[in-house]
């Protein structure tokens, strides 16, 4: 996807990087988590209510969900979707993180699905922080104990949380670097040179100052032709985390590792995080 800008000057990046769809009701679907093991929920956030769902994991395999209960014994994963649409268009995130074992709560940004509000740089980053104090309230686990998987711009707001709220596990998948390396692909950002931008949504910063004992597992398809691979290289190099790893999924494009390696990516997950988790 190209851009092109005709105005010289300051420019607000907020209509590139927020592609929100409204909805009066969610789809979800049922066919790999079972309706009693879906959960609607709601918390506050600065401009309004904010919208997401709660699979949680049956106490047995093969046994339904009782309304609303956790299973405790089942690892807490937050995922921040990408910038498009809204929680439908990421449900099969939920299932495939479902399917491994885990507790998954995603949520919408504000202007995004049923979510109140318009979405914005500060904005975004802000109903992340209250989504992980809300899964942090419900599920008795401080933020340390939760697992944090950012997609593509959910990784901007995942790793925007990181100073004030760190996870115990962070993953990204499909993140950019910052504006500037955007703007030099000139594949998803096609600007004239010298323009000024009012937010940087800059990742290589925060990830350089960001807590060095948070385990972070780097993904990204090695066929990215949205955000280029480069930027998961970048990402890694400039993150200030002791145990860090890089994976590039082979064949995927952007938001494509779900399809074209699922086996490999539930893999790399549950490989992941599990080991780093049990080790605290």
């Amino acid at each position: 996807m190209s851009f092109v800008l005709l105005l010289a000057g300051c420019y607000r990046l907020d209509g590139f990087f927020f592609n929100p769809e409204v909805v009066d009701a969610y789809e979800l679907g049922g066919d790999v988590i079972p309706a009693s093991c879906q959960q609607l929920v709601t918390f506050e956030g600065e401009e309004g209510t904010l919208y997401g769902a709660w699979a949680h994991r049956p106490a047995e395999p093969t046994a339904e969900c009782e309304p609303g209960e956790l299973n405790e014994a089942a690892q807490p994963v937050i995922f921040f979707h990408g910038n498009a649409d809204n929680i439908d268009s990421y449900w099969e995130y939920s299932e495939f993180l479902w399917s491994a074992g885990y507790e998954v709560l995603q949520f919408d940004y504000r202007g995004y699905g049923r979510s109140w509000g318009e979405p914005s740089f500060d904005g975004v980053i802000a109903d992340g922080r209250v989504a992980i104090d809300y899964a942090s309230e419900v599920s008795g686990r401080a933020p340390d104990e939760l697992v944090f998987i950012g997609l593509s711009l959910g990784g901007f707001v995942s790793v925007h949380n990181l100073q004030d709220t760190p996870p115990g596990v962070l993953v990204t998948m499909d993140m950019f670097a910052n504006t500037q390396k955007m703007l030099d692909d000139g594949t998803t950002l096609d600007l004239p040179s010298g323009w000024f931008f009012e937010e940087n949504f800059d990742n290589l910063g925060v990830l350089r100052d960001m807590p060095a004992d948070i385990p972070l597992l780097v993904l990204h398809g090695d066929h990215d032709t949205y955000i280029q691979p480069e930027h998961a290289q970048l990402v890694y190099a400039a993150a200030g985390a002791t145990e860090k790893e890089l994976q590039l999924i082979e064949g995927a494009d952007h938001a494509e590792s779900i399809t074209v390696a699922p086996k490999l990516l539930s893999d790399s997950l549950v490989g992941w995080i599990d080991p780093h988790l049990a080790a605290e």
